[in-house]
């Protein structure tokens, strides 16, 4: 009888043992997404409000990631991958909401030469929403480059005013390797609801040397 009890109490002991060690925890954070591309094997990555990187392993389908991006998260943290990239935790999210995209920088006559003009190549630059989404590729890999929207302010207020033009502004940081990287990025244009503006120019500096330049119909 004592051995019967002893056999029990041991199998209960490794069945609540396997039940523990498969136990999956998941966290809900919010965070901000950043590009790495083309830096130490990396990609994108949610920098969580509490301090905590986590590289997305596994993710909805339909959530497409960009640079700057505010989000919310449920993940669970994955163990047994091995990752090149040493920027975060490995992780699975289960779930993710677009909370908010990256603002953009004003210029004006005294600072417009305060961001590099570094030529790009576009993909595609659409309107989703209040976010201008840009898919764009340069030359580098060894340096983290930045990318910025920047508005272009006119010098002279005199009425009748230009539509509002922003130029994307790359900086290379003077990297000279040659891996073609590709970035995403999204950026808020809803300043220009509170202007009552409905239309907006985009151009960049081009890798061929060429000039892209789209006007966007903002209907709000």
């Amino acid at each position: 009888m004592k051995t019967k009890i002893l056999t029990a109490l041991l199998f209960f002991l490794i069945f609540v043992g396997c039940q523990e060690d498969n136990e999956v925890l998941y966290f809900q954070e919010t965070g901000t997404v950043i590009d790495y591309a083309g830096s130490g094997n990396c990609g994108f990555i949610v920098e969580l409000d509490n301090g905590k990187n986590i590289l997305p392993v596994t993710y909805p389908g339909d959530f497409t990631f960009a640079h700057g991006q505010e989000v919310w998260v449920e993940y669970s943290e994955i163990s047994d991958v091995i990752m090149l990239c040493e920027k975060g935790a490995a992780s699975k999210i289960s779930r993710i909401e677009q909370l908010g995209c990256s603002p953009y920088v004003d210029l004006y006559f005294h600072n417009t030469d305060s961001l590099a003009r570094d030529p790009v190549y576009i993909h595609e630059v659409y309107l989703d929403g209040d976010c201008l989404h840009v898919k764009l590729s340069y030359s580098g890999g060894c340096e983290d480059h930045t990318v910025d929207m920047a508005r272009i302010n006119p010098p002279c207020l005199t009425p009748p005013l230009p539509p509002p033009t922003f130029e994307i502004r790359h900086d290379s940081k003077g990297d000279m390797c040659e891996a073609f990287i590709t970035r995403e990025f999204r950026f808020d244009m809803s300043p220009l609801k509170d202007e009552g503006e409905r239309t907006f120019v985009v151009y960049a500096v081009l890798i061929n040397g060429e000039v892209y330049n789209e006007t966007f119909d903002y209907n709000w």
